[in-house]
């Protein structure tokens, strides 16, 4: 082992040593050669000799780019200890890093997911007129906004269905979740609708184009959904390449190409031009985003004004400034949700507010945040509303805590013998979560283990795998589905 550790360590100093002599010899023959009268012919000579080495005669005083035999011998040391030139592959530092992924008809099929009798038949979503159509009524001339009336003429056999809006969210946010283990920067644009941004992945995903492939094929498998991808360097080009072929359409635009890409395309492709902005350029003979490239930008700006024309001109070129925008952290969190008919039970009234207390107090610790201030608000059946917040006396993200304050707000505001239409919490003064454990409260310590228990088993199994006692009379009143309870309010779920 010794001897192992030995040659490690001392082959490398060896090497260098015989790289110093080398560099020695010639530098004395580079003296040697200056003072012979012949020396602007040798220099020039001697350029040349360093320029097939990988010198340039201006850096020619420092040390020489080359690799010695050393380097390129996977078995040398330089290349045990990981400096070997030749050891990794070289990795192309442009990519068409932001990915557009869009659901394809995303109403519809998530009505097919959940009614699998309706998979295959064309499909309507919506009241009075179609919110979503699927692509077996589209294919036939159905379009998204049109009428029923003109709707069912066009596909008889279409299957009419008014939408289950509570269970769009809970698919959308799954969705999400599934983009995010392939990179952080995903920004929701819509309910379906996401942008991300692949940039400086490049040694992760070695292969990009079977990465993006794989995250199609993922949202299939885990939700039933099916996505179209568009790659491209910007938001406007990988929006457009992901709509060109959907359903399940896969597009990446190279890094140069966006020019041939866009040219031939027709102006109503363009993210930005609708049916007016297109027929006013119908009536000028601009049919095609390259027919439109050749528009100066001040005629544009005068024709649809300044920011529209400078826009307009911009994406016309395949420029967008945009970038993916991350997340943010909260600076105030709110649960509500309105009580149809109303009520005047209060131990109805006390586990819904518990129950938003628990989404709350879920929420913060997921960004790893306290509440310094909590609010009540409810408001009666004759829209007469009642709000008060008052300040903790220590900040918290454990429901419990957030449950009493509420709890107290409700006593102080439920004083009229009308019933309750609408009720909500909210927490405000948001801080990062620094709590350390205390010396003396060890129910607070059992509450702060209690709390992180019951995130990780609902993170796993879903939010209705662990609740609290006054969520069964809940139950009783509303319907169940993994991410918590159907209430009137579908972003409770979140």
């Amino acid at each position: 082992m010794d001897v192992c550790v030995e040659n490690v360590f001392i082959t490398p100093p060896i090497e260098a040593i015989n790289l110093i002599q080398a560099t020695a010899e010639e530098e004395e023959k580079a003296r040697a050669a200056s003072s012979d009268p012949h020396h602007e012919h040798r220099e020039t000579d001697a350029e040349q000799e360093t320029v097939a080495r990988g010198f340039s005669p201006a850096d020619s005083s420092e040390t020489p780019n080359t690799e010695t035999t050393t380097e390129k011998n996977p078995w040398s040391a330089w290349s045990w200890l990981g400096v070997c030139k030749n050891s990794t592959r070289k990795i192309p530092n442009t990519i068409p890093n932001i990915v557009h992924v869009d659901v394809d008809a995303f109403f519809a099929s998530v009505e097919q997911v959940l009614n699998p009798r309706l998979r295959g038949k064309p499909v309507l979503v919506g009241r009075g007129c179609v919110a979503s159509a699927s692509y077996e009524a589209k294919f036939v001339g159905v379009k998204t906004a049109m009428g029923f009336r003109e709707a069912l003429r066009i596909c008889p056999q279409a299957i009419v269905v008014p939408g289950q809006y509570e269970h769009y969210a809970d698919f959308a946010e799954r969705v999400r979740r599934i983009l995010e283990t392939y990179t952080p920067a995903v920004e929701t644009a819509a309910l379906d609708d996401f942008y991300l941004d692949f940039a400086g992945t490049e040694r992760l995903y070695r292969d990009y184009e079977a990465t993006l492939r794989r995250l199609q094929a993922e949202i299939r498998a885990r939700t039933g959904l099916s996505v179209s991808v568009g790659a491209a360097r910007t938001r406007v080009v990988a929006s457009i390449a992901s709509r060109l072929e959907r359903p399940r359409g896969f597009r990446m635009i190279a890094p140069g190409e966006e020019e041939n890409f866009l040219t031939p395309l027709p102006v109503e492709k363009l993210h930005g031009i609708g049916h007016v902005h297109a027929g006013a350029l119908a009536e000028r003979g601009i049919a095609t985003i390259g027919q439109l490239r050749q528009v100066p930008k001040p005629a544009l700006q005068a024709v649809f004004g300044d920011v529209i024309g400078q826009q307009i001109w911009e994406r016309a070129r395949g420029l967008d400034g945009r970038e993916v925008l991350l997340p943010s952290t909260p600076k105030s969190v709110s649960r509500e949700t309105t009580i149809e008919g109303g009520t005047i039970d209060t131990e109805f009234l006390g586990g819904l507010i518990e129950y938003l207390s628990e989404r709350i107090g879920s929420t913060l610790r997921e960004y790893g945040k306290q509440a310094r201030t909590i609010g009540l608000r409810i408001r009666y059946v004759d829209h007469f509303s009642a709000h008060q917040t008052v300040r903790l006396t220590k900040p918290t993200n454990d429901e419990r805590e957030l449950l009493a304050a509420a709890k107290d707000l409700f006593a102080k505001l439920f004083t009229r013998r009308v019933a309750v239409r609408l009720a909500g919490v909210s927490v405000h003064n948001l801080e990062t979560d620094k709590r350390q454990h205390e010396l003396f409260d060890t129910n607070a310590n059992r509450r702060w283990y209690l709390n992180r228990g019951l995130d990780s088993v609902r993170g796993r199994y879903g939010w209705n795998a662990v609740f609290y006692g006054k969520g069964l009379e809940l139950r009783e009143h509303y319907a169940t589905k993994p991410n918590g309870l159907v209430l009137s309010t579908p972003c409770l779920s979140r």
